[in-house]
């Protein structure tokens, strides 16, 4: 299916965040995007418009968008919406659902601890494995939340902190084992230990701080 030119336009600017070609506290040019896509100024208005809701971008009146510096609420906030979403989510196909479901969602898991393991910011594999989580739940409002809430914590992620240390890092595979033997209860809570782990320093990161450059470009987001 084809994507309109201000889906377009959305992705390109959203690739730019997450691998931190605009950074924090940097003007947004939209003249810049719109000859980058061969597209008019109107598509670009729409994306940067978006990504202003969104909470990526902020407008400061006669000076132009600008991406947003993230705050220690900021960041705390999404982390505690996406671990509701989450925890609400195993609740649903903790056990036997999921048990169906580990061979498929094996690959994902090993492809996170692998990416982790070589010392990679492992947000792309980190997402396809929990997106997919979402994705067996059958609940739209679910899947499109976590959606939203998983990209803009990545961008806080990439803004304000280096990938998870080795120390604070919870494997996915021994996740997945441990969501397929537990009850809805108990899956709840290990999820959201998963969640936490490797996050603290996120909450004591300095607004504006100087971000570091990521290793590896993070996948685009509709």
């Amino acid at each position: 299916m084809s994507i309109t030119f201000a889906e377009q336009a959305y992705d390109h600017i959203l690739d730019k965040l997450l691998t931190q070609d605009l950074r924090p506290g940097d003007l947004l040019d939209r003249r810049q995007i719109a000859a980058e896509l061969s597209v008019s100024l109107i598509p670009v208005a729409d994306a940067v418009q978006r990504l202003t809701h969104e909470g990526f971008l902020t407008t400061r009146r006669r000076l132009g968008t600008f991406v947003a510096i993230p705050s220690r609420e900021d960041v705390r906030g999404q982390l505690l919406l996406r671990e509701a979403i989450e925890c609400q989510a195993v609740r649903l196909i903790a056990g036997n659902q999921l048990k169906q479901q580990r061979r498929h969602l094996r690959p994902l898991a090993e492809a996170a601890d692998r990416a982790a393991d070589a010392g990679d910011s492992l947000y792309r594999e980190d997402f396809a494995f929990h997106q997919e989580l979402l994705r067996l739940t059958g609940v739209d409002a679910l899947i499109g939340g976590f959606e939203r809430v998983a990209t803009l914590t990545m961008f806080h992620q990439t803004a304000l902190m280096s990938p998870v240390a080795a120390s604070t890092y919870d494997p996915h595979t021994k996740l997945l084992d441990d969501l397929c033997r537990l009850s809805p209860e108990l899956a709840d809570a290990r999820i959201r230990r998963h969640i936490r782990l490797g996050k603290e320093n996120l909450f004591g990161a300095s607004p504006g701080a100087q971000p570091q450059r990521s290793t590896q470009r993070s996948q685009k987001r509709r």
